[in-house]
């Protein structure tokens, strides 16, 4: 089972297909596994998984995204909800909706004894930055979305984390260049402005009509 042909599917038919799950093994207090359910119905606007978290674990760094919207619904299991300074618990059928673009911070944590269980639904805007504040890093991706691939053909996806406080001029680099000879056609703005301003000194006020 990949993609299915009909606009319908089943949450346990997704989690018992492989290609369809995606398990990140235990890092420090990370460790998840999502059932891609938007990856099985080909959602084309709207991202969709079930992210399932073992007790005292979490599935994700705290972090905030410039672009794309998230909306989280628990289905089994209680944890809490880090948002800002701000703790708030977690029980099955509580909405959680946090808003791109405001710079809080947030994570869901299953501080349970119990696995927690959740749908993740997002917007599918394929190019977003996010911010790690707790590592000082920031993620950013062009043509796809997390745990998605909306390249197709042409230039592929691109997904960097790198850290907060890199920081490069447009032109660092580049190397550097020679001033042609003024009268050719294609002159660098930079040789221009030297040559007109050692031009019109030269010649003194007033003197360049």
């Amino acid at each position: 089972m990949t993609k299915t042909d009909l606009p319908v599917t089943n949450i346990a038919d997704v989690i018992d297909t492989p290609d369809l799950v995606l398990t990140r093994d235990r890092h420090g207090v990370f460790e998840a596994k999502l059932a891609l359910i938007g990856k099985a119905l080909g959602t084309k606007q709207i991202g969709i998984n079930l992210t399932m978290v073992p007790p005292h674990s979490k599935a994700f760094p705290r972090h905030y995204h410039y672009v794309n919207d998230e909306l989280f619904l628990v289905l089994e299991g209680t944890g809490v909800l880090h948002y800002g300074k701000e703790d708030t618990p977690l029980k099955p059928m509580d909405v959680i909706y946090i808003e791109a673009g405001t710079g809080t911070p947030f994570q869901i944590e299953n501080n349970s004894d119990a696995e927690l269980r959740y749908l993740a639904l997002s917007g599918m805007v394929e190019s977003d930055l996010f911010v790690y504040p707790d590592s000082n890093k920031m993620g950013i991706m062009v043509k796809g979305v997390p745990f998605r691939d909306l390249s197709g053909e042409g230039l592929q996806r691109v997904m960097k984390f790198i850290p907060a406080e890199t920081e490069a001029g447009m032109n660092d680099g580049e190397g550097t260049y020679r001033c042609a000879p003024r009268g050719e056609v294609f002159l660098p703005l930079q040789c221009f402005l030297s040559q007109t301003a050692s031009v019109t000194l030269s010649q003194g006020p007033g003197s360049v009509q």
